[in-house]
Parts: structure tokens; sequence; C-alpha cells
């Protein structure tokens, strides 16, 4: 499949990515504007819907801008840009299934039988509850992957620490969770 290239030459393409890079906003926007439409029909093409595609999109030019500096001239431009536009639909996608899988576990947790329904907080509530007990470390992987549904990457990024040890931690905070929720059941 051939990705699709907005008029006016891969050169252009890449002397304005050269141009942002050095921080010109103006030929960013022009990026952004040429290639607004192409990207969204890039994640349409991949079945992403048009709402969803489009907050891609946004997060692509986001992550293209914040990573501006990094820019070399080796390969073409769009094909730069579509590896960052697929990264980030990876990104999301991988996202997605993390907070699935924190929700069924939730929401399995929440099913097991309670002595005093009436009287017991909600379940937003008792979960918040139990991540407030968590250590600073493991507190601050839950709150930047799950609440605030940031790919590990950037968990990784943003704490100065390797993904390994986002991951190790995610799995520390949600067994500390669990035994945290088991413990207020029984």
């Amino acid at each position: 499949m051939s990705l699709p290239s907005a008029c006016g030459g891969e050169d252009a393409d890449a002397a304005l990515m050269e141009r942002a890079s050095r921080g010109d906003t103006g030929a960013f926007a022009e990026l952004v504007e040429k290639f607004r439409n192409p990207l969204l029909n890039f994640f349409l093409a991949k079945g992403v819907n048009q709402s969803d595609g489009e907050d891609l999109a946004q997060k692509t030019f986001l992550k293209l801008w914040n990573s501006r500096g990094r820019y070399v001239r080796s390969a073409k431009f769009t094909t730069f840009l579509y590896a960052v536009a697929n990264n980030v639909r990876l990104d999301a996608a991988r996202s997605a299934v993390r907070r699935r899988r924190l929700e069924d576990e939730l929401a399995r947790e929440a099913e097991l039988p309670r002595e005093e329904p009436q009287s017991a907080p909600a379940e937003g509530e008792d979960v918040r509850k139990a991540v407030a007990l968590l250590s600073p470390a493991l507190r601050e992987v839950v709150e930047l992957a799950v609440f605030l549904d940031r790919p590990y990457a950037d968990v990784s990024e943003a704490l100065g620490i390797p993904v390994g040890t986002v991951k190790s931690r995610m799995f520390n905070a949600l067994k500390k969770l669990k035994e945290i929720l088991d413990e207020r059941r029984s």
C-alpha cells in the first residue's frame, strides 16, 4: 500500500520540516494544513473511526512538533510522518487494552459480595482511596498510565525511568491494589 503524499514534493515537505525543526511555527502550520486530511485518511484506512482518527492526527502532529529537534532528513518526510502516526495509533491501541484490562479487573473486584453494600463507598471512590495508599512511585505510574491514559513510553519519559521499570511498577501497583481492595472487603 502506498502512503498518501499531499501535493508539493517530498523535497518541499522535508524543507518545511527542517524549518520547523529550527522553531519555524509557520512552516509547521503548513505541514499540519497539508497533511491533516491525508493523516485522517491513513487512520480511517486502519479501521479507526472519524472522531478517534481526528484525535490521533492531532496527537501525531503534537508528537511531531515535540520531536522536531530530532528530525534528520534521511528518508522521505512522508515515511517519517506515517511512522510517527503509526506509532501514535499503536500507543492508543495499547493504552485502550490496558484500560480495558484494568476496568475488567476492577469490575471483577466490584462483583465480590460485600457485607454492607449500602454503606460501602462508590467503587470509583474506593479505587481512588486505594490508589492513594500506594507508595509514591507506584501511585505515579497508575495515575499517569491509567487515570491520564498515557502510554508506558510517555510515562517512562515523564518519570525519567526505563519502560521496563514502568511495567514492573504497574504490575506491583495492581497487585497491591488488589490486596488493599481485598482487605477492605473482608
